[in-house]
């Protein structure tokens, strides 16, 4: 990342940021999601309220030309609870995400896409596998007891990317791809430097990382969704064409290790 890109991404609401520690840090990865950002918002936070003791939702958006930044900063400056982190420049998921650890207090992470494909009423069962003292706990759309709505074509897609992934890293992951994750904060700590994506493949590298790392990785069946009134930012072909070259070339990477 180039230094006037990293000037550009600053904190825009930081009401009440005086303990160093809270129990779960919610980061919400952000771009062009005004169309029920605030409700979906609100909704995470009722969720987080009522099952993870003390709290903190980083809201890390970038480069949103249709307002989201907007609503973000109101929110925040709402609630002590959430925490703004924009970019004037799109920089991609990983970079966000990164930018909103660094940010972050949590003892445990969590990450929550922003549309609310993943049902929040699975939020108390992916801290499970934290408590029990896994490192990660990943929401999976691809094992036993999950129920998945979502157009047959990105549904094959899936399957076929995430097949893909287990023949070349042999990490016995389903489900490389979905949003809705916990990790806990030093095992993420551990390996995030060494995650390299600034895009979407970011959620890929980070649990293939994590699997060679040796971490303990749950998976756990969700409840998906996919909403029907918004185009997804993910485009089948150019994007899967470009994630299928990143996979190449991290299998290369860690060949010559």
């Amino acid at each position: 990342m180039t230094a006037s890109e990293d000037e550009t991404y600053r904190i825009v609401s930081d009401l009440a940021r005086k303990d160093p520690r809270v129990k779960v840090s919610v980061i919400i990865p952000a771009y062009n999601e005004a169309y029920h950002f605030k409700q979906n918002v609100t909704l995470i936070e009722e969720a987080v309220k009522q099952t993870m003791g003390s709290y903190e939702i980083i809201i890390a958006e970038n480069g949103s030309t249709d307002g989201t930044n907007i609503i973000a900063e109101e929110l925040a400056e709402e609630d002590p609870h959430i925490l703004h982190l924009h970019s004037d420049k799109r920089l991609g998921k990983g970079c966000a995400l990164k930018r909103a650890l660094k940010a972050s207090r949590g003892e445990v992470i969590v990450f929550i896409d922003a549309d609310l494909a993943a049902c929040l009423d699975h939020l108390p069962v992916i801290m499970e596998p934290i408590k029990e003292g896994y490192d990660g706990a990943i929401g999976s759309r691809n094992v036993k007891g999950a129920r998945v709505k979502r157009p047959l074509s990105r549904a094959i897609a899936s399957i076929a990317y995430n097949t893909l992934v287990r023949l070349l890293f042999r990490g016995g992951i389903r489900d490389h791809q979905c949003g809705f994750k916990a990790f806990r904060r030093q095992a993420l700590e551990s390996l995030i430097e060494d995650v390299e994506s600034d895009g979407f493949f970011f959620d890929t590298e980070l649990i293939v990382k994590a699997k060679r790392k040796g971490l303990l990785i749950a998976e756990v069946p969700i409840t998906w969704r996919e909403p029907g009134n918004r185009r997804s930012k993910v485009r089948l072909f150019r994007d899967g064409v470009k994630m299928g070259l990143e996979l190449l070339k991290l299998r290369m990477k860690l060949w010559k290790r």
